[in-house]
C-alpha cells in the first residue's frame, strides 16, 4: 500500500478515536470499570495524537530513501 494512503488511514482512525474515545462500548468506556477507564481514556487520546502525527509525516513525505 502506498504511504499516502496509509498516512490517510491513520489521519482518519486517529482522528475518530478523538471523537469516540470510549470505543463505543459503553458508559465505562473501553476498560469496564471507572478509575481505569479514566486512565484508559488518557492512553487512548495520547495514542490517537501519535497516530495523527504519524499519518501527517507519511502524507507529507516526499520520496525519502
Amino acid at each position: 500500500m502506498d504511504k499516502k494512503a496509509v498516512g490517510w488511514v491513520q489521519i482518519v482512525g486517529g482522528a475518530l478515536a478523538l471523537l469516540f474515545p470510549g470505543g463505543g462500548v459503553g458508559m465505562m468506556g473501553m476498560m469496564g470499570f471507572g478509575g481505569a477507564g479514566m486512565i484508559g481514556g488518557w492512553a487512548v487520546s495520547i495514542l490517537a495524537l501519535l497516530f495523527i502525527v504519524t499519518g501527517v509525516d507519511n502524507v507529507m513525505e516526499k520520496g525519502r530513501r
